[in-house]
């Protein structure tokens, strides 16, 4: 099976975790995505890869005209729901591929993506795309994994035991050197950091019993020596972990360029 088609069947097997899953629906986040940005009244925003649709309904509160994607139909049909109930009526949702998207170049003032990133197969192609049909901006929002290279490939091995359909999740040095070699120019990085409770983030891939207790032998022996970089912490018997996450933003330039 590819990555795409284990992407699919995962995240259409776990549409309703991740629709609920609370790295995905912080309305604090969310909304400082959509203040970084500075999006007008009047941008056409397209948010990639939109999963549920929090990102895009976010930006439907702030501009007239937003069009979310994603491969998994399924996903997109918890997006229509959250849309219905939001009473938003200025977004559609679309099946579609971030590596090919039917649209015409420059056809969004911004093209995000959130929490996606380290599922892509070939980022470099997608955000390529991203860049081809983005006039401005570029927003990109995912974890970073460390820049020791033996904690990256750690926690990217249990990344992967967790759900099949991770790729990478790429150090900050390395997603910079991407945008660098699309020529898209990165005006601004914010860091965040999002707390995860091990029981919540393991339930929601929908891991088998006998890799989740792999995966917490893995997390637990981590701890003495951050051999993950995701600072584990265990507290009466309860695991937790940090995302480094990134909200950047770059301007798209013109494609020609």
């Amino acid at each position: 099976m590819g990555i795409k088609e284990s992407a699919i069947k995962q995240f259409g097997k776990q549409a309703q975790a991740y629709s609920k899953g609370n790295i995905f629906v912080d309305g604090f986040h969310l909304s400082k995505i959509v203040e970084i940005t500075g999006v007008k009244e009047n941008q056409r925003v397209l948010d990639v890869a939109t999963g549920s649709g929090f990102l895009a309904l976010e930006f439907a509160k702030k501009t007239k005209y937003v069009t979310g994607c994603d491969i998994t139909l399924n996903m997109l049909l918890h997006a229509r729901e959250k849309q219905k109930n939001s009473g938003l009526d200025n977004i559609d949702f679309l099946l579609c591929d971030v590596e090919s998207l039917p649209f015409p170049d420059g056809a969004f003032g911004i093209v995000s993506c959130r929490f996606a990133f380290h599922h892509f197969p070939d980022p470099k192609k997608a955000l390529l795309e991203m860049r081809r049909v983005a006039r401005q901006t570029i927003v990109l929002v995912d974890g970073v994994s460390s820049e020791d290279t033996e904690k990256s490939k750690f926690h990217n091995e249990i990344e992967k035991m967790r759900d099949p359909s991770h790729v990478r999740i790429n150090a900050l040095s390395e997603i910079k050197n991407m945008f660098e070699d699309i020529g898209a120019v990165i005006k601004d990085i914010s860091y965040w950091e999002i707390p995860q409770d091990f029981d919540e983030w393991i339930k929601r891939a929908g891991t088998d019993e006998e890799t989740i207790i792999k995966i917490r032998r893995l997390i637990t022996g981590s701890v003495a020596n951050d051999s993950t970089g995701l600072q584990v912490k265990i507290e009466d018997e309860k695991i937790g972990f940090t995302y480094d996450t990134i909200i950047l933003i770059a301007d798209a330039i013109s494609f020609s360029s």
